[in-house]
């Protein structure tokens, strides 16, 4: 994965919700309050967050910029 400062929107939404979680537990909360049960799925190392947003209905850039807000909260 690429560092915090350089990822694109469309590099988190290709990127597999597991990979997402692991490399930025912090995104977990987006995904809870879309009442998204992705944190802990079994499929999740399979579903791009692309894949997970299409699943729940959600706005793609609405959604991809919140992940990234998080992703890059506490880059200077």
């Amino acid at each position: 994965m690429t560092e915090k400062s350089a990822i694109t929107a469309e590099q988190v939404a290709e990127t597999t919700v597991s990979d997402l979680l692991a490399q930025w537990p912090e995104t977990a909360v987006l995904f809870k309050k879309h009442n998204m049960a992705c944190v802990g799925c079994v499929v999740a190392p399979f579903y791009s967050v692309s894949d997970a947003i299409a699943i729940y209905g959600l706005a793609r850039e609405e959604f991809l910029n919140g992940l990234l807000e998080l992703i890059t909260r506490d880059v200077d």
